[in-house]
C-alpha cells in the first residue's frame, strides 16, 4: 500500500498573528508542571486553558483543567488557591471568569456551570451588576466596568442569558451616566450614588482619559465592547451592537500612548468583533494595530512581560487576544 505523505507546515507560511500566537503558547506549555498545573496558583494559571484551547493545545489544557477538578475548586465552586493580598480584591471574580470561559471551551460543563454559580452570588439584581467586593453585597458596594463585563461574558458562556442582558442594561445606564464622553470614561457605579465621579485619589480605577499620556486602564472600551457585541450575537438584538460602537469611541480617539501598550490587547479583541459584526474597515484596522504592537513588544523566547503581572498570566492573555485577531485577518 502506497504511504501517503503529510505535508509539515511551513512557519515561514503561517499568518503572523497565528505564528505569535503559537510560539506564545508553546511557551506556556513548557511551563506546565508534571501534575498539569502552570506557576502558583490562581494568579497564574487563570487564563492559561482558554489561552491553550485556542491554539489547539487541547491535551495540555485538559490536564490543567483535571488538576483544577481535583485540586483548585471548592464546594461552593470558587478557585484557588489565592495568595494572601488577592483574598479581599475588587477584582477577586475576575479570576474566575477566565477560569469558566476555559472550562466551557473546553467541554468542561461541571467546572463552567459550578464556578459561575459562584460568580452569580456577585450578581445585583437591581442594577444589572456585578459586586466588586467579596464581603460587603449593599447600595454602596462599588461595581466595576471591566469586573462586571468579565462576569457578563462568563454568563454568556454560561448560557445564563438573563444574567448577561441585566449586565448589558447596566453598561447601557453607565454609558447615559457618562459626563464627558468621549473624552474621559468613568468606569465605577454603585446603586446609592450613580456613577462615580469624585474620588480621593487620582486612581485609574475610576476614570480613564482619551488624551492619556501616563498607564490607565486602557481595556476599559476593549472588554465592554466585546462583552456586547457577544451579546449583540447571542439575542441579533441590535440595540447591543450600537451600545458596543459607543464603548469603543474614546479608544478611537486615544493618544498615541495607549496604542503602544499591552494594555490594548481587550481593544483588539474588542474591535476583532466590531469588524466581525459590522464589516467596517476601521474596527479591522484598529484591531490589526493593536495585535501588531502585541507581537512586537514579545520577546524571542514568546512570551510577554509587563509590570504588575506575571509572564504567565499577561502571555496567557496576548495569546488568546491574538486568535481573536487571527480569525478576522484576511491573508
Amino acid at each position: 500500500m502506497e504511504t501517503i505523505k503529510i505535508p509539515m507546515i511551513d512557519e515561514y507560511y503561517m499568518n503572523k498573528f497565528q505564528k505569535a500566537r503559537n510560539s506564545g503558547a508553546n511557551w506556556l506549555e513548557s511551563q506546565i508542571k508534571d501534575d498539569g498545573i502552570i506557576g502558583n496558583g490562581i494568579t497564574d494559571y487563570y487564563k492559561v486553558p482558554a489561552a491553550l484551547q485556542v491554539a489547539g493545545k487541547t491535551q495540555s489544557a485538559n490536564k490543567m483543567i483535571d488538576w483544577i477538578r481535583n485540586f483548585g475548586m471548592n464546594e461552593k465552586g470558587d478557585f484557588g488557591p489565592r495568595p494572601k493580598n488577592e483574598i479581599n480584591s475588587y477584582w477577586y471574580t475576575y479570576y474566575n471568569t477566565w477560569i469558566v470561559v476555559g472550562a466551557q471551551r473546553l467541554g468542561q460543563f461541571d467546572i463552567a456551570q459550578k464556578g459561575f454559580e459562584f460568580i452569580s452570588t456577585f450578581w445585583d439584581k437591581k442594577t444589572g451588576g456585578f459586586f466588586s467586593d467579596v464581603k460587603e453585597k449593599n447600595s454602596k458596594t462599588y461595581q466595576d466596568l471591566w469586573v462586571v463585563a468579565g462576569n457578563g461574558i462568563a454568563a454568556l458562556y454560561s448560557g445564563k442569558l438573563e444574567i448577561a442582558k441585566s449586565t448589558g442594561e447596566w453598561m447601557k445606564k453607565l454609558m447615559e451616566l457618562q459626563p464627558n464622553y468621549p473624552q474621559q470614561l468613568y468606569s465605577v457605579f454603585n446603586e446609592s450614588e450613580g456613577l462615580i465621579t469624585k474620588f480621593k485619589t487620582d486612581d485609574i480605577r475610576f476614570v480613564m482619559s482619551a488624551n492619556a499620556q501616563r498607564d490607565q486602564f486602557f481595556f476599559h472600551p476593549g472588554i465592554a465592547s466585546g462583552f456586547l457585541c457577544r451579546l449583540f450575537q447571542q439575542t441579533g438584538e441590535i440595540k447591543w451592537l450600537e451600545l458596543a460602537k459607543s464603548y469603543m469611541i474614546i479608544a478611537e480617539q486615544s493618544s498615541e500612548f495607549l496604542w503602544r501598550t499591552l494594555r490594548v490587547g481587550k481593544v483588539a479583541w474588542g474591535n476583532s468583533l466590531l469588524y466581525t459584526n459590522t464589516k467596517k474597515e476601521k474596527y479591522y484596522n484598529m484591531a490589526i494595530k493593536a495585535a501588531t504592537n502585541i507581537i512586537n513588544k514579545q520577546t524571542k523566547f514568546g512570551f510577554w512581560e509587563i509590570e504588575g503581572m506575571s509572564k504567565i498570566d499577561i502571555t496567557a492573555e496576548m495569546v488568546y487576544w491574538l486568535d481573536e485577531v487571527y480569525q478576522i485577518t484576511k491573508d
